[in-house]
């Protein structure tokens, strides 16, 4: 199923570079590598010190006219494994995708990983968004805001046919922003419907996880299975707000995973970041997408903070899959364009049935240096 999933796209990109070769067809490639290093005061010898390179992926963006194809493979991980795989075609205030890529749902999520103010996302946005995923979806982008929806399968292009779940999810994101001197002021939300699986053999489950701060360590910090898996209903609330030299985003989330003669198993969580320039003015913002960028100077210096709170304990439905906070500071050199370092330490609280790996509250320092072009 992946080698025709393959043919296929690549029989599209190869017509769609090759059509009507007299008009102007503009082709980009691109690549970016992290590379980590993490330092635990934990205690224990087996996480004292990693290192590894988290990411590293090759690809290209085609534009011809109105349509555009984007393509990116990972490398990292000792796997190759499609990640972006797009057929997008522009309107006058909006996008048509087509392909592998995440949902309209998380702002944290949709935002690049180069971009991003810490080594990963908050530890509520891992437990409660999915990866991406096969579908079609519609970006509307306005002054006032933006709109999204879409459908799409709930597995991405390489798990098609290899213990694919077979569920339908519907996803609608909305956001009000409003403009004034500089400032940026961002309002929005999304709710995300799934279907029960169907076509298993056993009665469906689902594992609901969090890595914390980092995912060097070799088991999560959370995790809570989902028996009699039914509906899913999930939603987030959201808020960006913008200015010069300082910028400040949060998320909450609540899920509503349903399950058939058992209680429902509702979990949720949160967090709040926030960075300033101590060189530099200004950050991007995607219009078209509704998330926020990379510091706008080329070279600039962010001091960051985050706060994240995520609660897997569940009494009334008896699943219990831990509680933690966690803070972290961190200082983002961009160097140019092309390089930055990331260097960011982080406490973690561990609550209440928190994995068993985990016994002690833990302090971790991380470095990141990263390229993209």
């Amino acid at each position: 199923m992946r080698k025709w999933m393959a043919c296929v796209w690549l029989g599209m990109g190869s017509c769609f570079m090759t059509a009507q070769a007299d008009e102007p067809l503009t082709v980009k490639f691109r690549s970016r590598a992290l590379l980590d290093a993490a330092v635990s005061g934990y205690g224990k010898e087996s996480v004292q010190g990693y290192y590894r390179l988290e990411d590293f992926r090759v690809g290209f963006k085609a534009t011809y006219r109105q349509y555009e194809m984007k393509a990116d493979i990972g490398l990292g991980g000792n796997k190759v494994a499609i990640k972006d795989l797009l057929l997008n075609y522009h309107f006058k205030h909006g996008v048509l995708s087509l392909g592998n890529a995440y949902e309209p749902y998380s702002m944290d999520m949709l935002i690049s990983t180069a971009d991003m103010r810490f080594h990963q996302s908050a530890g509520s946005v891992l437990a409660f968004t999915d990866g991406r995923k096969l579908g079609l979806t519609y970006h509307s982008s306005l002054p006032f805001g933006y709109w999204a929806t879409g459908l799409c399968t709930h597995n991405d292009i390489n798990k098609i046919g290899d213990g694919q779940v077979n569920a339908l999810v519907s996803t609608s994101r909305g956001v009000w922003r409003k403009r004034w001197k500089g400032n940026l002021l961002h309002v929005g939300g999304a709710f995300s419907f799934r279907t029960k699986p169907v076509n298993t053999v056993e009665p469906p489950t689902k594992t609901v996880s969090n890595d914390g701060v980092t995912s060097m360590f070799p088991f999560p910090l959370m995790e809570a299975t989902v028996d009699r898996l039914g509906t899913e209903l999930k939603g987030v609330f959201e808020i960006l707000y913008t200015s010069p030299r300082f910028m400040v985003q949060g998320e909450y989330f609540l899920n509503r995973l349903n399950r058939t003669e058992r209680e429902a198993y509702r979990p949720q969580g949160g967090y709040v970041q926030a960075g300033f320039l101590v060189r530099g003015r200004g950050f991007a913002y995607d219009d078209l997408y509704g998330i926020p960028g990379r510091p706008g100077s080329k070279q600039a210096i962010e001091l960051t903070a985050r706060f994240n709170c995520t609660n897997l304990n569940d009494g009334r439905a008896g699943i219990m899959g831990g509680r933690e906070s966690d803070v972290s500071l961190g200082a983002n050199f961009y160097l140019n364009e092309y390089l930055a370092i990331k260097l960011n330490g982080s406490y973690v609280l561990v609550g209440e049935h928190c994995n068993e790996f985990y016994k002690k509250n833990l302090f971790l320092g991380q470095l990141r240096v990263q390229y993209i072009f």
